[in-house]
């Protein structure tokens, strides 16, 4: 893949500009400290977009770029309108909290079941794969993967309550590309929410 080239030769390089770009945006961020992962989620992120909306002239392009100290503010620009769409989505889909919420026994039995079933899924990351394509197609560029495998997770976990919790009681109803048909809507109307989707303890616990 074109990103592996980029990953493995410019990781330090591609985190220092991003780096810059979040501290622009947010002066008093301590990135070198206690919000370290904030970088991290970022940097992520960034090579879920540029894996799944980037052509591999786009990946030579910015390995051109980067090798020539001229074309620097050609990365900078980019970087630049990239961090500020990452962080409008990040205010509008991650809230921070002292203690994660309370679900019933029940809810959380069945969720670490749709979990199980998700990650021994024989075409599970193929699926996940396809939700992450949708919604940064979507515009979902901040935590793609994360709310990708809470959407499915949801899915099957609704389907195991409709047969009762037996994960084996209708194997039809567990099929990834059926769960895609139903998790492909919900996608499409993320864009006309504006609510969180990701809750995290504060970032000096995560």
């Amino acid at each position: 893949m074109p990103s592996a080239t980029l990953r493995a030769s410019r990781t330090p390089m591609i985190q220092y500009l991003l780096a810059g770009e979040l501290q622009t945006e947010i002066p008093d961020l301590d990135i070198n400290g206690s919000e370290r992962k904030l970088l991290d989620f970022a940097y992520h992120d960034l090579e879920n977009c540029l894996t799944e909306k980037m052509e591999a002239a786009t990946f030579d392009a910015i390995e051109e770029a980067l090798n020539d100290e001229s074309r620097q503010d050609e990365i900078k620009s980019f970087l630049k309108i990239w961090t500020k769409q990452w962080l409008e989505k990040w205010r509008e889909r991650v809230t921070f909290c002292q203690k994660m919420p309370r679900f019933s026994l029940e809810h959380v039995k069945i969720k670490r079941k749709a979990m199980t079933i998700f990650k021994r899924m024989e075409n599970g990351q193929e699926l996940k794969k396809l939700v992450v394509q949708k919604l940064i197609n979507n515009g979902e560029v901040c935590m793609a993967e994360l709310i990708a495998e809470t959407l499915i997770i949801e899915e099957i976990a609704v389907r195991l309550r409709m047969n009762k919790g037996k994960d084996d009681a209708d194997k039809t109803s567990l099929d990834p590309w059926d769960i895609l048909q139903e998790v492909l809507p919900r996608v499409r109307q993320l864009t006309e929410r504006k609510t969180p989707l990701i809750h995290l303890k504060l970032l000096t616990d995560v």
